[in-house]
């Protein structure tokens, strides 16, 4: 783990910068280390003439990127390690640990994968994902329902939520309902019929939904009040039938304050990995049987093995309850989503280990609810476009699962 850290940075018009370069095998020349050292605790105060690319003059072009940050991890040789040194890059963090170096690259995200003018090319990167995923997902419904507007979504809340013999009797309320309408139809009784079938129109419907709504407020960003309320919400999800699985695994879903902006935090693993190289993902990893009592310090220790983000800053809200055939049929694991709250995320907190991480990025919480970066195929886990790369397979189920389940129990509020 790298425990030490010499910084060069400086902030770039709030495009705040750090790419993670690391040569974390490969140990600093005696030379370089004297130069790295010296440098080690230098402070470069912001000079707007240091930087390249234009001045922006709008403080609504900032607010655009704020909670996009992306921490990149860099490897580099000696040779490479010698420019790196030697080139005043204002956008390098230089970082130590037992004898080896490292070095993260933070900046901001500009442009969402949906924001792009070709559209091409989002969808044959989709047509590649379905190749390689197989099941999962839900299509996109329009209709209101009985408590979602998505039918699947309102059928297993109904069965997990009501008795079977309270569903009966709705049914048969709603059967003497229709038969009363369509007797008063054949007598041509409108006013009458108007009468009864006005509560199920539309904006009556949306309006009652309305008025039972709890508000999670999301201004200023996560704060203890909200934090709670997520808390409450994982905690009254319905408990599932446990089954026995060969493999095990968890994933942390990490909750976090950047710019003031409510986010979560996610990685892009690093290529030279034989399994899921370069794809987007939670923290975790595959439960340990001889280190890991629970499923919760299988996540928090994969946590800080792979960005350096410690159990001690971390609070744990709670389990964000799946349907466990349906995750282990995406991944051929059971994985447990843990749900984590980071607080406000320093840009120079992350430590991406460059052998398992190439990169981290937060994505706003808001872009989440919005529909329009959603796409969604028939026997597929959910696609996110709306981040700097798709978020898609296992982790684009467990954030649908995130909104569908327990954003979508509140009317929620963000900063205009």
């Amino acid at each position: 783990m790298m425990n030490k850290v010499g910084t060069a940075i400086v902030p770039c018009y709030r495009r705040i910068v750090v790419r993670s370069s690391a040569a974390a095998t490969t140990q600093l020349p005696r030379s370089l280390r004297r130069q790295f050292i010296s440098r080690k605790f230098a402070t470069i105060h912001d000079n707007n003439n240091d930087h390249e690319g234009p001045l922006s003059s709008s403080n609504s072009a900032a607010d655009t990127k704020r909670g996009r940050r992306v921490w990149r991890a860099i490897q580099g040789t000696d040779d490479e390690w010698t420019n790196i040194l030697n080139n005043k890059n204002d956008s390098i963090a230089y970082l130590t640990a037992d004898g080896t170096s490292s070095a993260v690259e933070i900046k901001h995200w500009e442009m969402a994968v949906d924001d792009g003018d070709d559209r091409r090319l989002v969808n044959e990167s989709l047509s590649r994902i379905c190749e390689q995923e197989r099941e999962g997902g839900r299509m996109k419904q329009s209709q209101l329902g009985v408590l979602r507007e998505d039918p699947h979504e309102d059928m297993r809340l109904l069965m997990e939520n009501f008795t079977v013999s309270s569903l009966a009797s709705a049914v048969r309320d709603r059967e003497d309902t229709l038969q009363h309408c369509a007797t008063l139809l054949s007598q041509n009784r409108i006013a009458e019929l108007t009468k009864i079938l006005n509560p199920y129109e539309r904006q009556f419907i949306l309006s009652r939904r309305r008025s039972k709504e709890k508000v999670l407020d999301f201004r200023g960003g996560f704060n203890n009040q909200n934090i709670e309320l997520l808390r409450k919400g994982l905690n009254r999800m319905p408990r599932t039938v446990s089954t026995a699985y060969s493999k095990r695994a968890g994933v942390v879903l990490p909750l976090c304050n950047v710019d003031g902006i409510p986010c979560i935090l996610f990685e892009k693993r690093s290529r030279r990995l034989r399994a899921h190289a370069d794809e987007v993902c939670l923290p975790g990893g595959m439960v340990s049987e001889g280190d890991d009592k629970t499923i919760i310090q299988t996540c928090l220790r994969e946590m800080d093995e792979e960005i350096g983000v410690g159990s001690e800053s971390a609070t744990v809200l709670g389990v964000l309850r799946c349907n466990w055939g349906e995750v282990h049929h995406l991944v051929g694991v059971a994985v447990t989503p843990v749900v984590c709250y980071l607080g406000n995320l320093d840009k120079f907190q992350l430590h991406p280990n460059p052998d398992e991480c190439a990169e981290c990025f937060t994505v706003p919480l808001e872009l989440f609810l919005d529909r329009d970066h959603w796409v969604h195929k028939q026997h597929y886990a959910p696609f996110f476009t709306g981040g700097p790369h798709i978020i898609w397979g296992l982790t684009g189920y467990i954030i649908h699962r995130l909104v569908i389940d327990l954003m979508q129990q509140y009317k929620v509020l963000f900063d205009d």
